[in-house]
């Protein structure tokens, strides 16, 4: 108990700290201090609980700043918190046009996603699949087994389990956990083997450009592109899509 009150009073006074972050962040856009603004409202997101508007509106003050690199990762942030988020997939395209870096089609589990809310779907699944089991063991319960209870307590549990499995199977974080993206103004190099020698390079990856990690060796990362195409590239400069911690 002795350690109670002060963790209650530590909270208390964390809460007017995160909306002074984020009022001052806006009173700084507001001035033209988007370099500012920018490095306000990435203090408030340490803390308070991601949204797709608070990454939008850091990916503006980024945009606005001259950082487009980082602007974007944020408007990806912004895509994958709510795939059905239109002003972020647009700044998000306008920002890999700008950077030069490769467009990535959202596909058919983009599409679901962005008409399945994925926090709510979840939910429901674990409602309903639990319900469904109560009525399935309360039916066990009777001398005569209640047929209509039964199968009525399946069908819950079956629905809860596959709108489960669908929301597991297109949510964007998913992937998305094993993501980074350049963020290096001068973008990086894609080579054959984890060596900086010039002949073993692939490719050029401008910043912004997302890749799938496949593993890690020292400083190295083995990458996909969206195309497919593989390779190694150096740790340094990059960023998981999905921030850490």
């Amino acid at each position: 108990m002795r350690f109670l009150l002060p963790a209650l009073l530590a909270a208390a006074a964390l809460l007017p700290a995160r909306a002074d972050f984020l009022a001052e962040s806006r009173d700084r856009s507001a001035d033209g201090e988007h370099a500012a603004a920018a490095e306000l409202l990435a203090k408030h997101l340490q803390t308070a609980a991601p949204s797709a508007a608070l990454y939008f509106e850091l990916g503006q003050s980024l945009e606005k700043s001259g950082n487009e690199p980082e602007a974007a990762l944020a408007f990806r942030r912004a895509g994958i918190l709510d795939p059905g988020f239109a002003p972020a997939a647009n700044a998000l395209q306008e920002s890999n046009a700008q950077l030069g870096a490769p467009q990535q089609k959202p596909g058919w589990r983009g599409l679901v996603a962005a008409r399945l809310p994925m926090d709510p779907a979840t939910l429901a699944a674990a409602v309903l699949f639990w319900l469904g089991a109560f009525l399935f063991l309360s039916s066990l319960a009777f001398e005569k087994t209640n047929a209509r209870l039964r199968n009525l307590g399946l069908l819950s549990a079956a629905t809860g389990l596959i709108l489960a499995v669908a929301a597991f199977v297109v949510d964007p974080r998913i992937p998305a956990s094993r993501e980074v993206a350049v963020l290096t103004p001068n973008g990086s190099t894609l080579y054959k083997i984890p060596s900086e020698d010039p002949a073993e390079k692939i490719a050029t990856l401008n910043a912004g450009t997302v890749l799938r990690i496949l593993s890690a060796r020292g400083r190295w990362f083995h990458g996909e592109l969206p195309g497919g195409q593989r390779g190694w590239f150096p740790q340094e400069g990059s960023m998981p899509v999905i921030p850490p911690g």
